[in-house]
């Protein structure tokens, strides 16, 4: 993972829903599904991809990488 904290990306989601919300009307019961999403967001951007899968016709041609 990176070496952002739960809190710091917790801060940047609220950031960026604040920044949201002055720019676009938004009912106030919708701002918690906004923070979730800009958090959700921000959590995808820094989780590493997963590791390609190895197929059988890769390991045939010699294609196959170690990790």
């Amino acid at each position: 993972m990176s070496d952002i904290s739960t809190n710091e990306l917790r801060l940047l989601a609220a950031k960026i829903a604040t920044s949201y919300v002055q720019a676009n009307p938004v009912a106030s019961d919708h701002l918690t599904g906004i923070i979730r999403v800009a958090y959700q967001g921000l959590r995808h951007c820094i989780t590493p991809p997963p590791a390609p899968a190895v197929t059988a016709r890769n390991r045939r041609r010699g294609r196959a990488t170690s990790a």
